[in-house]
């Protein structure tokens, strides 16, 4: 069980060290005036929503098909680890 919670370990380290995404219509968002809502700030321009837009449906169109690739994975049969704490 040691075995699994280091390589659990290191998969989360791993994942920690990435750096966040930061992207352009959030960054439009946090400077927009909190009574605007969701509305972008008054000088943005066209071209900056349309890019922040294109931006975000690309980001949400490749995370939803790293989902569908990671949820066709085919499971790891773990022949070679013993699970002690559950013997009978």
């Amino acid at each position: 069980m040691v075995a699994h919670d280091s390589a659990l370990e290191k998969l989360r380290d791993c994942l920690a060290t990435l750096p966040p995404v930061e992207l352009k219509g959030m960054a439009l968002l946090r400077e927009r005036p909190p009574d605007l809502g969701f509305f972008p700030p008054l000088g943005a321009s066209r071209g900056q929503i349309t890019e922040a837009v294109t931006e975000l449906v690309a980001y949400t169109t490749a995370c939803q098909h790293a989902l569908q690739t990671l949820a066709r994975l085919t499971p790891i049969p773990l022949l070679n680890l013993s699970f002690l704490d559950y013997g009978l």
